[in-house]
């Protein structure tokens, strides 16, 4: 069985719960500040409004959150903190429609080089942080078993390359690198890939940072080491303000949908125990 756009599901689905218990939205409305008084959150505001609150959860990137939306002095964790933390990897991510199938990429299609040990230095030794030389990645054709994410004949390719977060990041930089990526795939394939591309999107760590305030433009948040997993991860509440809560990935559980999902179930549970 192939599931088609279960991401879009599971959002949607919570947003049709939500309203059906009256919750009300405010999209392309970002928060720029959380005002507190007497260790509580009173107010959210955007670059729109301004919001009283009773109780505030928060499901943005958590050192955003407290870098940039609250004063220093209602930091659970300071930028210290944050600094020295061990962030998973960002990516140069490549959205790639062409006119063509290509029948020698199957639906998942994972490329190592040789010596992949070395690229993954670059991802995870700070002291060897760069745009890897030789790169593994990782090719999704979405459209060879799910046929309305192409039109007839074309295939639509997802190509992912992990980068260690916090690299520098220009269009320049991306282009080339790009480049180095679609000259191994054609190599390793036997085909010109780049004639039959009809639209290319890339996204990389500069957008992770400005669409998501991704903390050093990390594509998932914090790393699953030892020292941050399970209680060791940042609280799902403040210490600092009576009312401020957090979920998503850089609370326990941890990384991935479903995680974030069962994230904010223990924050819904933590709320219910204290103000029932």
């Amino acid at each position: 069985m192939v599931s088609r756009g279960w991401y879009e599901k599971v959002a949607d689905s919570i947003y049709r719960l939500a309203m059906s218990y009256g919750v009300k939205f405010h999209f392309e409305e970002p928060v720029v500040k959380i005002e507190v008084e007497n260790k509580k959150a009173t107010k959210v505001i955007t670059n729109k409004n301004s919001y009283n609150a009773d109780l505030v959860i928060v499901n943005a990137d958590y050192a955003h959150a407290e870098l940039d939306l609250l004063d220093r002095e209602y930091n659970t964790y300071s930028e210290q903190y944050w600094n020295k933390r061990v962030m998973a990897p960002s990516a140069l991510v490549a959205y790639v429609g062409v006119d063509k199938k290509f029948d020698e990429l199957a639906h998942h299609t994972l490329f190592l080089d040789k010596d992949w040990s070395k690229g993954f230095d670059t991802l995870f030794d700070p002291k060897k942080a760069a745009w890897p030389e030789n790169p593994s990645y990782y090719v999704n054709v979405p459209s060879k078993t799910d046929t309305t994410a192409a039109p007839k004949g074309n295939d639509t390719l997802f190509i992912l390359v992990p980068l260690a977060p916090g690299l520098k990041d220009t269009p320049e930089m991306r282009e080339q690198f790009y480049n180095k990526i679609m000259d191994n795939l054609e190599k390793t394939i036997g085909q010109n890939i780049r004639p039959h591309i009809v639209v290319k999107k890339i996204f990389a760590l500069t957008d992770f940072k400005e669409r998501y305030n991704a903390y050093k433009g990390t594509a998932l948040g914090l790393s699953h080491t030892m020292m941050q997993t399970a209680l060791f991860r940042p609280s799902h509440k403040s210490k600092k303000v009576k009312n401020l809560y957090y979920s998503g990935h850089y609370t326990h559980p941890g990384i991935g949908v479903p995680m974030t999902l069962i994230s904010s179930q223990i924050v819904a549970e933590e709320i219910l125990k204290e103000y029932k």
